[in-house]
C-alpha cells in the first residue's frame, strides 16, 4: 500500500498553491475580450458599416474563438499547469491585438472595395463580387481577430486548473475566477465605448488593451519590473502620430465619434472641380456634399428632398420646416435657396457630424437650428407641428429600423400640419429588386392617404406622403407653371420632374408592412445585393 502510494505520490506531485497573479491575468484578459470586440466593431465601421449583418458577423466570430479558445484552454491547462505557460500564452495575444491596428488597413481595404460602386449604383467589373460585402467582413475579421481572441479563450478554463489547490475547493475556485472574468468583461464593454475610443481613437485603444495584457503577462514570465518595462515602452507607440485611418485622395478633415466614422474629403461633383465630400462609416455613400464656389450647383437627391413643397395644398413662402438626418446641411441650404424665409430644424444624432457641418458644409446657416437627438425621440417629445418633415436618415447597408416603421410614421402624421407634407429619401440598387422601396411604400401607405414614389436618380428613391388625396402631377405642374417655383434653386429638376413621378412602387401590395415588433430593412438590403450578384 505504501509502495503503491509512493508511487503514485512520485507519479502525480500534489499541486502547488496558485500564483497571486492569477486573478489579475483572469480580469486582465476577460476585459481584453470584450475591448477587442467592442473595438473590433469600430475598426470594421469605415470599411463595412455598422449594420446588423456586420454586427452579427463580429460577434458570431467572437464567440466561436472563444469556444475554440476554451475547448484548446482546457486541454492545455492539463498539459502544462503551470503559471509561466499561461501567461507566454497571453503574451502572443496581446502582441496580435498590438498588431491588429497596423494589419487592418489593408485587409480591410481590400475585402471592402467593391462596396462604394455597388451601393452608388456604378456598375461593377464583375457583378459577382458583390457578394463580398458579406464574405470580405466575415475573412477580415478572422483574419485580424481569430488568434488573439481564441488564446484569450483559454484562460478562464487553464485558470481554474491552476487555481484548484484542493478538489474540495474546486466550485469556490473557478466561481471566483469566472466573476473577475465577466468582471473585466463588464468594464472591457464600457471603458472603450465611454473613454478609450473619444479619448485615444480605434488604433491607440488596441494598443493600450495589448499594452495591459502584455504588462501583466510580462510580469508572470519575468517579474514585475519587467513588466512594467515592457508595458511602458509598449504604450510608448501611442505617442507615434495616428495618421488617417481610410487614407483617401483629397482627404481634409477625419474625426471618430461614439456615432461614427467622419471623413471630409475634396473631390469633383458635377461640375464642381473641388467638393466638400462628407463621409460617414464605410464611405459608400455621400451624406452631405457643397462646392466652395458659389458658382457652380450642387443638385441631386436633395435638390428632389428640398422640392417638397410643391406637393402641399397651400404654397407657403416661409414653412416650417423639420429634417431628420441633418448632416452637413445640404438639403437645409437647398431648401432654403428656394424658400429663404423659412427656418428649419435639423435633427441629427451625432453632435460631431453637426460640427463638422458647421466647419466645413452647410450647418453655420443661422436659419438653421441643429438638434442633436434621434429622430424618434424628438417627434415624441415636441409639441412643435411642421409644414415639411424631410426624412433623410437612411443610409445602406443599414437603416435604423425604428425610424421606418407604421408606429414611427403615426408619429411623423401627428406632427405635420394639415396640408403638409413627408419626403422620405430611400437609397436603391438600379435593376434589382425593389422590396424596400416597396416595404417603405406600403407601410407609408398604412398611415398616409396619399404617397407618391419619384424615381430621383440612379441610386435614390423619393418617396412623398400627404394627409389628403393630392394630384400626382401637382408638383410637376407648379415647376413648370408656377412663377414662384421657377426659382434657380430648381433649375435642374424642372425639365425632368414629370417623366420621374412615378406613382405607385410596382408591386407595393405585396409588400410587408414594417413595424417596431417586425422591420427587415437590413435583410431587404442584403438580399438586393445578392440580387445585383446573381
Amino acid at each position: 500500500m505504501s509502495t503503491s502510494d509512493g508511487a503514485t505520490s512520485a507519479a502525480h506531485p500534489p499541486p502547488s498553491a496558485p500564483s497571486r497573479l492569477l486573478p489579475v491575468l483572469v480580469f486582465t484578459s476577460g476585459m481584453s475580450v470584450m475591448a477587442v470586440e467592442m473595438t473590433g466593431l469600430r475598426l470594421l465601421a469605415p470599411y463595412f458599416g455598422t449594420s446588423l449583418i456586420v454586427t452579427t458577423i463580429l460577434i458570431g466570430s467572437m464567440m466561436a474563438f472563444l469556444s475554440l479558445g476554451y475547448w484548446l484552454g482546457g486541454r492545455w491547462g492539463d498539459k502544462h499547469p503551470n503559471m509561466r505557460r499561461l501567461c507566454s500564452t497571453t503574451a502572443v495575444a496581446a502582441v496580435f491585438i498590438l498588431l491588429t491596428p497596423l494589419l487592418s488597413q489593408p485587409i480591410l481595404r481590400g475585402a471592402s472595395a467593391v462596396l462604394r460602386p455597388l451601393v452608388q449604383g456604378e456598375n461593377l467589373d464583375s457583378p459577382a463580387v458583390a457578394i463580398f460585402s458579406l464574405v470580405g467582413g466575415l475573412l477580415g475579421t478572422l483574419a485580424l481577430l481569430a488568434v488573439p481572441v481564441t488564446l484569450m479563450g483559454t484562460v478562464s478554463p487553464w485558470a481554474v486548473r491552476l487555481a484548484v489547490y484542493r478538489v474540495e475547493d474546486a466550485g469556490k475556485a473557478s466561481g471566483r475566477l469566472y466573476a473577475l472574468s465577466t468582471f473585466g468583461s463588464i468594464l472591457g464593454s464600457f471603458l472603450p465605448a465611454l473613454v478609450l475610443i473619444p479619448v485615444l481613437g480605434v488604433r491607440r485603444t488596441f494598443l493600450a488593451v495589448g499594452a495591459t495584457l502584455l504588462a501583466v503577462s510580462v510580469v508572470g514570465l519575468a517579474g514585475k519590473a519587467k513588466g512594467a518595462v515592457v508595458g511602458g515602452a509598449v504604450a510608448l507607440l501611442m505617442l507615434i502620430p495616428a495618421g488617417s485611418v481610410r487614407p483617401m485622395e483629397g482627404l481634409v478633415y477625419e474625426s471618430e465619434s461614439i456615432y461614427h466614422f467622419i471623413q471630409v474629403v475634396q473631390e469633383p461633383y458635377g461640375k464642381c472641380p473641388n467638393a466638400y465630400h462628407l463621409y460617414l462609416n464605410e464611405g459608400v455613400g455621400v451624406h452631405s456634399v457643397k462646392c466652395p464656389d458659389p458658382d457652380y450647383e450642387i443638385r441631386g437627391v436633395w435638390t428632389y428632398m428640398a422640392a417638397a413643397p410643391l406637393w402641399m395644398e397651400t404654397a407657403k413662402k416661409d414653412p416650417d420646416v423639420l429634417i431628420v438626418g441633418l448632416a452637413g446641411g445640404t438639403i437645409a441650404r437647398q431648401f432654403l435657396e428656394a424658400f429663404p424665409e423659412s427656418k428649419v430644424v435639423g435633427v441629427e444624432i451625432d453632435g460631431d457630424v453637426v460640427e463638422v457641418g458647421r466647419q466645413f458644409l452647410d450647418n453655420d446657416d443661422p436659419r438653421i437650428q441643429p438638434v442633436v437627438l434621434d429622430g424618434r425621440i424628438y417627434l415624441d417629445h415636441t409639441d412643435k407641428k411642421f409644414d415639411v418633415i424631410l426624412m433623410d436618415a437612411y443610409r445602406q447597408p443599414y437603416i435604423p429600423f425604428h425610424l421606418v416603421t407604421v408606429e414611427f410614421f403615426e408619429q411623423v402624421n401627428d406632427r405635420l400640419n394639415d396640408g403638409g407634407v413627408l419626403a422620405v429619401n430611400v437609397a436603391s440598387i438600379r435593376g434589382v429588386s425593389q422590396s424596400l422601396a416597396q416595404m417603405i411604400y406600403r407601410t407609408m401607405k398604412e398611415v398616409f392617404p396619399e404617397v407618391i414614389w419619384v424615381d430621383a436618380t440612379q441610386s435614390n428613391d423619393v418617396i412623398y406622403a400627404m394627409k389628403r388625396p393630392t394630384d400626382h402631377y401637382l408638383a410637376a405642374d407648379r415647376l413648370e407653371k408656377d412663377p414662384d417655383f421657377r426659382t434657380q434653386a430648381y433649375k435642374r429638376i424642372r425639365g425632368v420632374y414629370r417623366k420621374k413621378t412615378m406613382g405607385e412602387v410596382p408591386g407595393w401590395e405585396q409588400a410587408r408592412v414594417l413595424t417596431d415588433d417586425q422591420a427587415p430593412v437590413e435583410m431587404a438590403w442584403d438580399l438586393a445585393a445578392l440580387d445585383y450578384a446573381k
